[in-house]
């Protein structure tokens, strides 16, 4: 049997793993039941890939959002290794091949969501298949006590009802000693292996900047600190925003939010994976599944919802292992708008109950039906069909899929799909007559492989430019052929989706877990809480302070803000004289104020120099005016 390493040199490249994937793997193939516990960056997805390869059967990967998904199955596709996922966008035909291919034929790897445990016709299909190791992402999922709970994947342990004999491996970036015994629990491991790669970052420095011109403190960041670099702000408005502000300073940045085509997002991701820009600003939709290596700084300009989401932000700098930073600037008002968006991410029960009802209304579901069916549906349409603002629709359209009520997904991702079903005499004939239908099938043909075997990818425009046709021509001939048994044809959809995944009750029999709710209300609220104090409160070292919240121990890093004296007020004589030599030499050349002075120079240093400043003031050395402008004393 060919060995791991061999594996992962043929398709990834590497000579050698990072501490501990070959551990892990090993664990897997031994058909120990294993968690692994890999920070941000440490190649978590190599270590259910790899056996998946080596294992004798098929691999089921349970992950809970539909771009990472597509993410890693684009990369395995690109390494020439047949992996698909089931998400809500495919037509049931499409379904329908999938299943049959990992079932009866070569493809290793299927990735689906937890909804999907919950249909009775995948689960029948999939008791079929000959499973060797069932996946699962994102595991934090499964714990209440995790930061991203969901109910769905309590669906996880009827996979191995089916499948005793499978291996399963729990994977997650982030979780605390809580979260990770709830795991084995939940997911009903059998005494696992568990594997924890340190969340101490030797490479990373943590400074968070509190004061009010966070603008010129990230002109002065940037400038001062070299390299690709990531921006997260907390909303769409502010990605634009900021990117525009930046580019006016001759900063060259893209901005990036899920509201954004996928066109344009696509163009400004690329952008800034080659270095064509320099820094992104983005949302927290940005992030998941990017590997880029050589990312120098990352910048918080808002209050993450809890440490374990800020970590996970911050742990995509300096994957290279060079020197990088994370820098935070907070004001007061960063703090009030995350409590108050808090507050809009738990609504009152009643008023879930009233929106998931005016959803079926609105959607025209019949009581009893709508199970499994896909809708085109527009946030801001229904908040103007309801009335309720598009914020709080958001959070409540959230917590109803998390909940296992609902999914959506963004349809435009997916593409035109084709496959031919005409037979080799069908097509022959096409050929010596040719038509519309005969230029279509041949270009087809010479363009794309595989379409006998399963449905494939096709771009409309592309196709339609190629051919000198208009597009609508092209799609006309498609269904046309459709029509005439040739092909099979699934055209994309412009539009966001949702997918209910339960009949429509009575609105007396929506039922949501009020005791459950309300315990993970609280469990936001002290993330939150423990959050803010990181930012605000903190008198220790930055990644001490993480590391230990994730249930670690460790001595102070050394490369922190406080480490390196952020919070020491008294300068030595030595800094004294420097900063006193370099302030007058400086007001012999013009005047200066105070704040402007101050911030020349590192935020570890500001308050040694602010006092330096006030005790030179204090010995009438130099003078401040009202508008806080310095000038050497006369």
């Amino acid at each position: 049997m060919t060995d791991s390493k061999s594996i992962l040199k043929r398709y990834w490249g590497y000579d050698a793993f990072r501490d501990p994937q070959e551990q892990i793997i090993r664990s897997v193939l031994e058909k120990k039941d294993t968690i692994a516990l890999l920070p941000t960056g440490g190649g978590k997805s190599i270590c259910f890939q790899i056996p998946a390869l080596m294992l004798p059967g098929k691999t089921i990967v349970v992950s809970p959002l539909i771009a990472l998904m597509q993410d890693q199955v684009d990369n395995l596709f690109r390494r020439n290794i047949i992996a698909r996922t089931l998400n809500a966008n495919l037509h049931y035909k499409e379904i329908d091949a999938i299943l049959d291919n990992f079932v009866y034929g070569e493809m290793k790897i299927l990735y689906i969501s937890p909804e999907r445990i919950g249909s009775q016709l995948f689960m029948t299909r999939i008791a079929n298949a000959n499973i060797s190791l069932i996946a699962v992402d994102e595991s934090h999922c499964i714990s209440q006590w995790g930061y991203d709970f969901r109910p769905s994947y309590f669906n996880i342990p009827k996979l191995r009802e089916l499948h005793p004999e499978a291996t399963m491996i729990a994977l997650t970036a982030t979780a605390t000693p809580v979260v990770l015994e709830d795991i084995a629990q939940r997911l009903e491991l059998k005494t696992p292996s568990i594997f924890k790669k340190s969340f101490i970052r030797d490479n990373l420095g943590l400074t968070v900047i509190y004061g009010e011109d966070k603008k010129n403190e990230l002109l002065n960041t940037i400038r001062k600190i070299k390299g690709s670099s990531i921006i997260y702000v907390r909303n769409r408005r502010e990605t634009l925003e900021i990117a525009t502000w930046l580019q006016h300073h001759s900063i060259s940045c893209v901005s990036y939010h899920g509201g954004m085509s996928k066109d344009i997002r696509d163009k400004n991701q690329q952008a800034w994976m080659n270095n064509a820009v320099r820094i992104i600003v983005c949302t927290n939709a940005f992030g998941m599944g990017i590997d880029k290596p050589d990312v120098r700084l990352v910048v918080h300009m808002d209050v993450p919802p809890s440490l374990e989401e800020y970590y996970q932000e911050v742990g995509r700098a300096g994957r290279d292992g060079f020197q990088s930073q994370a820098i935070a600037l907070i004001e007061d008002a960063d703090t009030d708008a995350a409590k108050s968006n808090l507050n809009d991410q738990f609504p009152s029960l009643e008023l879930i109950a009233a929106t998931y009802d005016r959803l079926c209304r609105y959607l025209n579901v019949a009581y009893g039906s709508g199970y499994m069916e896909t809708y085109d549906f527009e946030l801001p349409d229904f908040a103007l069909h309801t009335g309720i603002p598009s914020r709080k629709l958001f959070h409540i359209i959230n917590i109803l899929e998390k909940e296992g009520w609902l999914t959506t997904s963004e349809a435009f991702k997916e593409p035109s799909k084709l496959k031919i079903i005409a037979t080799i005499e069908d097509l022959e004939y096409i050929n010596r007559n040719p038509s519309l239908h005969s230029k279509i099938i041949v270009h087809l043909l010479r363009k794309y492989e595989g379409l006998f075997l399963d449905y494939v990818k096709i771009d409309d425009t592309r196709i339609a430019t190629e051919l000198h046709m208009e597009e609508s021509q092209l799609v006309s001939g498609l269904r046309q052929m459709q029509s005439e048994g040739m092909i099979q044809y699934i055209p994309r959809n412009t539009k966001p989706q949702i997918t209910l995944t339960k009949p429509r009750p009575e609105i007396s029999h929506f039922t949501i877990d009020r005791l459950s709710y309300l315990q993970r209300k609280k469990m936001a609220e002290n993330r939150l809480k423990s959050m803010i104090q990181y930012f605000v409160h903190e008198n220790t070292c930055r990644q001490k302070t993480i590391i230990t919240y994730f249930g670690e121990n460790t001595q102070n890093c050394g490369k922190c803000d406080f480490c390196l004296g952020a919070f020491t007020v008294h300068a030595s004589d030595d800094e004294t004289q420097k900063v006193t030599n370099h302030l007058f030499k400086t007001l012999t050349v013009r005047n200066i104020k105070a704040k402007t002075y101050i911030a020349m120079y590192p935020f570890h240093y500001r308050k040694r120099v602010f006092g330096i400043l006030q005790k030179l003031e204090s010995e009438h050395r130099i003078t401040l005016d009202t508008f806080g402008t310095m000038t050497l004393a006369t």
